[in-house]
């Protein structure tokens, strides 16, 4: 079960369609942001970025979740 705060309001399993518009808006965001401050930023980088954190994040909660599973059933 997802934090209450991440969950979504359909289905408490699954993440927020909100949480993942996130992800959606940033990229065009910080490419926005980069190029009114005149740094080159490439799509394919920010994606790249993303996709490596959201692995880190995923990777993390799997060990969180792991760990407490074996710690509960101890």
């Amino acid at each position: 079960m997802l934090h209450p705060m991440l969950g979504s309001s359909a289905d408490q399993n699954k993440i927020s369609l909100t949480i993942k518009s996130v992800g959606i808006w940033l990229i065009p965001m910080v490419i926005f942001i980069g190029n009114y401050y005149e740094v080159d930023i490439a799509q394919a980088d920010l994606t790249s970025i993303v996709n490596t954190v959201a692995m880190i994040c995923a990777g993390i909660m799997s060990i969180i979740g792991i760990g407490r599973k074996i710690y509960l059933k101890l």
